[in-house]
């Protein structure tokens, strides 16, 4: 047995940054009889190194969310360059997942519990008539919206809070304080894209903060009046919880977070779910 927990004490860390369409899948996290994104990774390793692989995810993103910069860290007996066992995920993934960078890490590297903060976007398509190709990755908003009033409330979540009022039923968080370091709107063309930093998050919590912002931008609901649904640490005072399929996981950070951190604009396409 010694023998043996030395061995995996040797192998290698790997660093893996991975960009998915979250629509046929039940989330990153394994369960039992459902195809998630971890447990296809899980069984490319397996495939790769003959034996079972635990792939740790950053963050677990729910059904139907994508990713354009997952992170995930595993250990392996894999004594090639990084990029070799890139390649090999490649010819093993099905399309709709792509690790598009594995690197070394350190000894103990953990993508969960080494990360400083998550950065999510969600892109609305504000116009009369949907899309036949971005379905998957927008949500339609047919009817006008007050934007600016949608960024006066957003900044009022910037900072740590209790965020009780933005936190689905069930959820398995040890305690609701999460500090936000950015929550910002910027138009495009027909996209109102939402993008929101923080330490973490709670279940569901970007999707119900989506939906109260679009209840302030139709005017049901005063800028301010987030402050006092946020106090309330009260779920039942916040609006109702949008669609995954609009929540994109673009990055996750492993250094602290600055003011002065690029949010770079967004592609054209199914990187802007």
């Amino acid at each position: 047995m010694r023998f043996c927990l030395s061995l995996w004490a040797l192998m290698p860390t790997f660093k893996l940054t991975i960009e998915y369409d979250g629509t046929g899948y039940h989330g990153w996290q394994v369960q039992p009889g459902m195809s998630t994104i971890q447990g296809v990774l899980e069984h490319a390793m397996e495939r790769i190194i003959g034996t079972h692989v635990h792939v740790k995810g950053a963050g677990r993103t729910d059904a139907g969310v994508h990713a354009t910069g997952q992170v995930a860290s595993l250990r392996a007996d894999f004594r090639y360059p990084p990029d070799i066992l890139r390649r090999a995920l490649t010819s093993l993934l099905p399309p709709d997942i792509v690790v598009t960078r594995v690197e070394g890490a350190p000894d103990g590297f953990d993508a969960q519990r080494w990360a400083q903060w998550k950065r999510y976007r969600y892109t609305l398509l504000t116009r009369p008539y949907p899309s036949a190709l971005e379905r998957r990755y927008t949500l339609f908003v047919p009817y006008p919206l007050k934007s600016d009033a949608m960024a006066e409330a957003a900044s009022l979540l910037i900072g740590e809070h209790d965020f009780s009022s933005f936190q689905a039923a069930r959820s398995s968080a040890d305690h609701p304080v999460r500090q936000v370091f950015r929550a910002t709107f910027r138009q495009e063309d027909d996209y109102l894209f939402f993008e929101i930093a923080a330490d973490g998050f709670l279940r569901h919590m970007i999707r119900i903060i989506m939906g109260t912002l679009l209840d302030v931008g139709r005017g049901k609901l005063g800028p301010r009046d987030l402050k006092v649904i946020l106090e309330a640490r009260d779920r039942n005072r916040a609006s109702k919880t949008v669609s995954p399929h609009a929540l994109c996981l673009m990055e996750v950070g492993y250094q602290p977070f600055h003011s002065t951190h690029p949010s770079p604009s967004p592609a054209r396409g199914r990187r802007q779910g």
